[in-house]
Order: C-alpha cells, then sequence, then structure tokens
C-alpha cells in the first residue's frame, strides 16, 4: 500500500483494517498512507 495521485484517501478505519493485514508498516497522514522506514532495535 503506497500513496499516489491516483490513489483515494481512506478513512482511520479503512486503514487500521489494512494495515493489520500487512506486512510493511505504513503511516497514515490526513487520508494518506506512507511507508515507514525500516529500524532496528537496539
Amino acid at each position: 500500500m503506497i500513496a499516489s495521485p491516483d490513489f483515494a484517501h481512506l478513512t482511520p478505519d479503512e486503514y487500521l483494517k489494512q494495515e493489520a493485514q500487512s506486512l510493511d508498516k505504513h503511516e497514515y497522514r490526513d487520508g494518506d498512507v506512507y511507508a515507514m522506514a525500516g529500524a532496528t532495535d537496539g
């Protein structure tokens, strides 16, 4: 899931449903979804 000009804005509930099933984590801002950069514990 990535943000693009052709992508419809998501509601918070739609985002949370998709994020729960996604292997990659994303950030939600004003209806747009952005892939988050990787991080490590430590």
